[in-house]
């Protein structure tokens, strides 16, 4: 039996997010991602949500949020909800969060679902079933898992063992016996039909870490329904974490947001930009003295859009599903906005 249904007070319009976490500067690559979830936002109608992924708030170097804002300002991708601004459904800051956070564990302990686990990670890749199967780590192999499922007695008094605090895990078996099935399967709208196989693919994924704070993937989900995400675009490489996100979800008996994920941009060298690639950051081509014109030309074209940097034309002729799984690079030596499909 899944979770009694949770009411959500959201508004009545729904939204599309950006979600950074701000740990260095704005790159084209995941100003494309912003760039993208705008867009699909406003021409859907929806509203626009920045929230901040900051579960680390100590990871935030000082000065890095405002960069987010100041690049973004500098683009014209304006929002109507986000930090600064406040709104019906915040706040917008995870390290704000975390009682919320909480909650959503009781209720999927309630079902069962959660275990404490006292593995390293060590022992985790050692005892792994599949070393190479999940983008988080090795598939885990089930060390702790209890014979049955029931819930935790108390989440915030477990027991250490060895001197270690235990985090939670989330058990597949236990999704897979609630939920009658060992798939997860759903329509991505940019990669199309995916299915992924909870036990081969995802394996028990921590929920709450050792230091007591919920994991990304409780955390996400979480946000994304609260703060009323109904379209949730972002890139590829998040495609596994949307299956951990759709679980959870399911198993709390809530609206699924309509999910798509596109292709990155890979830097000269052909591997994902990061926050090192110095001469895409935002940061830096504002320095520089770069028209913001430019920029979202450029992003235009790398979307597959008209070549232009009219925000609102742009808007007009966003359709997701004419959205590519391409991957794009960018000549991060030279600071060249020219683009090079792969």
């Amino acid at each position: 039996m899944m979770s009694s249904p949770i009411v959500l007070n959201t508004p009545e319009i729904g939204a599309g997010r950006f979600a950074p976490t701000p740990t260095g500067r704005l790159h084209l690559g995941n100003v494309r991602t912003a760039f993208i979830a705008w867009l699909g936002a406003r021409s859907s109608n929806l509203r626009t949500i920045l929230r901040i992924e900051d579960l680390d708030p100590k990871a935030i170097p000082k000065g890095c949020l405002e960069g987010v804002y100041d690049d973004l300002d500098w683009l014209g991708l304006d929002y109507d909800e986000c930090p600064r601004l406040g709104g019906p459904v915040g706040p917008y800051r995870q390290s704000e969060r975390f009682e919320q956070y909480d909650g959503i564990l009781e209720r999927l302990n309630r079902l069962g679902c959660l275990y404490p686990c006292w593995c390293s990670r060590k022992e985790v890749r050692e005892a792994a079933i599949a070393p190479h199967a999940s983008d988080e780590g090795p598939i885990y192999a089930g060390t702790c898992r209890p014979a049955q499922f029931s819930p935790v007695k108390n989440l915030n008094d477990l027991p250490k063992k060895n001197g270690r605090t235990p985090a939670l895990r989330l058990s597949v078996d236990r999704a897979i016996e609630l939920q009658g099935s060992q798939t997860v399967t759903f329509t991505d709208a940019v990669a199309g039909p995916q299915t992924f196989d909870l036990r081969k693919s995802i394996g028990d994924f921590v929920v709450r870490r050792v230091d007591g704070v919920a994991a990304y993937q409780i955390a996400c989900a979480w946000d994304d329904l609260s703060m009323g995400c109904t379209q949730v675009l972002r890139g590829n490489d998040l495609l596994p974490s949307t299956v951990r996100q759709l679980l959870v979800i399911r198993l709390l008996n809530l609206p699924e947001p309509q999910y798509g994920h596109v292709g990155l941009v890979l830097s000269a060298n052909g591997e994902r930009m990061s926050k090192r690639d110095g001469a895409t950051a935002i940061e830096e081509l504002r320095r520089t003295g770069t028209n913001p014109a430019t920029v979202i030309r450029h992003l235009a074209r790398m979307t597959g859009l008209p070549d232009t940097s009219d925000l609102d034309h742009l808007t007009d002729a966003f359709r997701i599903c004419n959205l590519r799984q391409s991957y794009f690079q960018a000549d991060v030596r030279t600071g060249s906005l020219g683009e090079n499909k792969r």
